[in-house]
């Protein structure tokens, strides 16, 4: 029999209730300890999260497990999902998992790991996959003592890192900041007070209800507030992060919506080194950058395998999340708004004017809820339906209609979602095939036994 795969593209993912049950917990933490018992860095752990319902008893859970191996743990409550790769880099804590389930619906939850300064990388998914199939079941969670020191070395060491990053004193520049009443919310406020910005907080409150903000989109009631917020206040522009702090896209002045890939192409073309990693899903803006460009399956570990495998310093997905190998392998909302911040201020124009520097493509993107078992007929009958010029399979399926048109169709991994992305130069001519591609997905997801 074939076990079903534990990981999507990034981490585990599934229902708080169904999924990550007390045994599992149990047994997952168990596995992590396996894991780096057969690496020989068995050590300090220490664990996070986000601040969704579900996240505090998950945590407890996952202790258990933890507790088997006999080290030290530390709890490192509330904080954003790099500040715990940022942690064991800096201090003897060897590991950690993070427990967050990104933009997923607030009912839903996952884990992450961290290992040998780093995201695990697929590689390492597979092994804590197979272990984790070998050792379920054979131990109860009732009898196993916790002891856990409670800290808050992880957002400190993090706060510290990003402040230094800055190459300020900037601007007294009037700034949005929506937290999602997310894992930043415990950080970004304070820094970028710090840092002498004047502040207006929106969703910045991990005891309000969690916003599962999805930043690959341009989701009204996502960021809506974050956007009225620009222009009723005449700030100098807004910034919005995802749940767990590692993603993060932003606002100009005129309570527009700018895409990840214009924010992370900013950086990118400042970055060094001549190469930058991306996803089959990014703009083609960052064609345009004058760099070589490597692109990979969606998920974070591909992103940061590739950026190893080919030496590049920057790689970045589409949704705002910018991945820096100088400081760290993971994604970083955190570093990706000081970075930008430093373009801002060396650039001595408004938010919208450095924007501009780069070409205009025009993205659109939907998803919509599905069975995960129609995927493979959904691609085969979307390469029958939709002709380019050229076709690649890289992930999904992406039919370019011409030189500057393209759609693409593809599978989340981390939650039941189709999705559809189209770009042109033409914006009308973007809009009318997304069109045509969502209608033609939903047509075939509605038909009678699929």
């Amino acid at each position: 029999m074939v076990e079903k795969s534990l990981f999507g593209t990034s981490g585990i993912r599934g229902s708080a209730d169904t999924l990550f049950t007390k045994q599992f917990c149990f047994d997952i933490g168990r596995t992590f300890i396996e894991f780096l018992r057969r690496h020989e860095s068995l050590g300090p752990i220490a664990i996070g999260m986000d601040p969704r319902e579900s996240s505090p008893r998950i945590r407890n859970e996952l202790l258990t497990g933890l507790s088997t191996g006999g080290v030290e743990l530390f709890d490192e409550g509330v904080t954003p999902i790099p500040s715990m790769n940022w942690l064991i880099i800096n201090t003897p804590v060897v590991a950690g998992i993070m427990i967050t389930g990104s933009h997923i619906a607030p009912e839903l939850n996952g884990v992450k790991f961290y290992a040998h300064d780093e995201e695990v990388s697929v590689d390492d998914q597979k092994e804590i996959e197979s272990i984790y199939y070998q050792i379920k079941g054979k131990g109860k969670p009732d009898s196993i003592p916790v002891n856990v020191k409670i800290e808050s070395r992880a957002q400190e060491l993090y706060s510290d890192m990003l402040f230094n990053l800055a190459v300020g004193p900037f601007p007294s520049w009037s700034v949005g900041l929506d937290c999602a009443n997310g894992s930043q919310s415990v950080v970004m406020p304070a820094l970028l007070r710090r840092l002498g910005l004047n502040v207006i907080e929106v969703n910045c409150d991990p005891q309000e209800p969690f916003i599962a903000r999805d930043t690959d989109t341009d989701d009204k009631a996502a960021i809506e507030t974050l956007k009225e917020t620009v222009k009723k206040e005449g700030v100098h522009f807004g910034i919005a992060f995802d749940g767990d702090g590692d993603r993060v896209v932003f606002v100009n002045e005129k309570g527009e919506f700018v895409p990840g890939e214009y924010s992370c192409s900013l950086i990118a073309k400042k970055a060094p080194g001549d190469t930058v990693v991306t996803t089959i899903s990014a703009s083609s803006v960052v064609d345009t950058l004058g760099k070589k460009v490597i692109r990979t399956k969606v998920g974070s570990p591909f992103v940061v395998g590739k950026m190893k495998e080919v030496g590049a310093v920057f790689g970045f997905e589409s949704n705002g999340g910018g991945i820096s190998a100088e400081i760290m392998y993971t994604r970083d909302g955190g570093t990706m708004t000081m970075k930008l911040l430093n373009l801002l201020f060396e650039f001595g124009g408004k938010f919208s004017e450095l924007v501009a520097t780069l070409p205009k493509f025009y993205m659109f993107r939907t998803k919509i809820d599905y069975k995960w078992e129609l995927k493979d007929k959904i691609l085969s009958e979307a390469k029958k339906n939709f002709k380019g010029v050229r076709v690649e399979e890289l992930d999904g399926l992406k039919i370019w209609v011409d030189e500057n048109t393209w759609i693409l169709f593809r599978s989340s991994a981390n939650a039941p979602e189709f999705r559809v992305f189209a770009e042109s130069k033409d914006e009308k001519k973007a809009g009318k095939l997304l069109e045509d591609g969502i209608s033609f997905v939903k047509e075939l997801i509605s038909t009678p036994n699929g």
